[in-house]
């Protein structure tokens, strides 16, 4: 009775279909997985086979994202060595910019800008503000960080007020506008950086440029001058050389 019972049951019903157990059954697929009956389209493995093919497409999204972050994360490094009056001159610019006061700066803020500035706002000039691969639209956030990676660039004021004094032909403060704007539009960049155009430098100057009545050595000039040492100070968030400039405007 013992030898006879647990040993044949197996082998005697395995071709029943009641007694099919799961071994059996796994058994019996992998032996007629090659027959195209209409059971076996649908079973697990051949259902799971599409997803299969669609795995490759997720994983471009990390990489899309690991520059923008190390990019943000940059221009947040970039804003944070800046002057507090600095990010509070940058704000009030956006403000300024933000006519509506939606939040955003578009292109037909900016042309308005270049309107007020007496500057040329067409089309051509408006893009170079809206590069093809930068936002056509501008935030806060995105206006703080990306000026704030530029300025945080820049020379020391020490640097910046010895290479614009060598212009001051006097020691006044003041460079004539004529002689720098030339100077900034033919001289070559440095490589792989891009010549200013003519409404960069106007725009630049803009806020900075008065007539001077009388030099240091009492001679009238005719020409408009450009004070580079207010410049300097309301760049680097100081107010470095602004008295020299002042004395040198009065004399």
């Amino acid at each position: 009775m013992r030898h006879t019972t647990p040993l044949s049951s197996p082998i005697k019903f395995n071709n029943h279909p009641d007694s099919s157990s799961r071994l059996m059954s796994d058994s019996t697929t992998t032996t007629t997985s090659n027959t195209p009956t209409p059971s076996a389209s649908w079973t697990p493995k051949a259902r799971q086979a599409p997803d299969a093919s669609h795995k490759p497409a997720y994983p471009a999204s990390p990489t899309r994202t690991a520059p923008l972050s190390n990019t943000m994360a940059s221009h947040g490094n970039a804003l944070s060595q800046l002057q507090p009056s600095q990010v509070r001159n940058l704000r009030d610019g956006f403000q300024i910019l933000d006519r509506d006061s939606d939040g955003v700066v578009n292109r037909e803020d900016v042309a308005d800008m270049l309107n007020q500035l007496g500057l040329p706002s067409a089309p051509s000039d408006v893009a170079q503000f809206f590069p093809p691969s930068a936002p056509q639209t501008m935030t806060m956030p995105y206006f703080l960080n990306s000026l704030s990676t530029t300025l945080a660039a820049m020379s020391p004021s020490p640097e910046l007020l010895s290479a614009l004094s060598a212009f001051d032909d006097d020691d006044s403060g003041q460079i004539d506008v004529a002689e720098l704007r030339d100077a900034l539009l033919n001289t070559a960049p440095e490589p792989g950086e891009r010549p200013l155009t003519e409404a960069e430098v106007d725009m630049v100057m803009s806020g900075f440029t008065s007539r001077r009545a009388f030099n240091r050595n009492g001679r009238g000039a005719r020409n408009d001058v450009f004070k580079y040492q207010d410049f300097v100070g309301s760049v680097m968030g100081s107010n470095a050389g602004g008295g020299e400039a002042g004395d040198g405007a009065k004399e």
